[in-house]
């Protein structure tokens, strides 16, 4: 069922091509952009306050990454938000590192009254926001993925846990944050009410790739291009598959 799901975020995807802005960490710009372009959407990354709200307003979804954050960075974002709210654009939260610094969780529960659509975190960091997955999507009203060795995904009501991937995907810095924005890109092109099984079927492809990029890997650098080449190759397969069957 979740693969079908899967092939049919692909095949729209790339019909489609959503418009995913990002406001991400520095580190992971280049991994977020490609992984995006892979499965035909289209990255945007400009953080200039006279211009975040006009790209983000354009844009079919926004991310929100503070892994590196600064005061200027604070202000985009918030006029980001702001856009996404008045649009009716759904963003996306990673909370990165809010269990290692208290002003940035401080600033993290400030943003969690701005109605995320998706909150995408590790253990320590969603236990900081919300204690458990399924309360954290009760009080903000979002979509919580929880990742792991295993992947919880919750709306406060229904719970889907999922696993795979590779341990190899913990040893290249940004997978997971462009797992959070390949996580957007599947929340631009489904309504509301599906949102709970696009992020799961988003995690799965993740896990999908990364298994396949590890057993070609022969390490964390083979294995950062070979991700996005099995999302790419596995997004392909589906556009191809619905040519096949028009």
């Amino acid at each position: 069922m979740r693969e079908d799901i899967s092939r049919h975020l692909l095949q729209e995807m790339n019909s489609r091509r959503p418009a995913v802005h990002c406001l991400t960490n520095t580190v992971v710009q280049a991994l977020t952009a490609n992984m995006l372009l892979a499965v035909g959407a289209i990255p945007s990354m400009s953080s200039d306050i006279a211009e975040v709200a006009h790209f983000t307003k354009s844009a079919n979804a926004l991310l929100v990454n503070i892994g590196t954050l600064d005061g200027d960075l604070k202000n985009s974002i918030k006029a980001a938000i702001g856009a996404a709210r008045d649009h009716n654009i759904p963003w996306i939260f990673d909370p990165v590192f809010i269990d290692r610094s208290e002003p940035r969780a401080a600033y993290a529960m400030e943003l969690l009254s701005l109605g995320p659509a998706l909150i995408r975190g590790n253990r320590g960091e969603i236990g900081l926001l919300g204690g458990n997955p399924a309360d954290l999507a009760r009080k903000t009203g979002a979509i919580v993925a929880m990742t792991g060795v295993t992947d919880i995904v919750t709306d406060g009501s229904t719970e889907i846990t999922l696993e795979g991937g590779h341990e190899l995907m913990s040893l290249v810095t940004g997978i997971g944050c462009a797992g959070t924005a390949l996580l957007g890109a599947c929340l631009a092109i489904v309504p509301a009410e599906e949102r709970l099984q696009a992020v799961a079927a988003g995690l799965s492809l993740l896990g999908e790739a990364g298994e396949k990029a590890a057993a070609e890997a022969t390490g964390p650098g083979s294995f950062a291009a070979l991700i996005l080449d099995k999302i790419y190759q596995i997004s392909q397969s589906s556009l191809q598959e619905r040519k096949e069957n028009e």
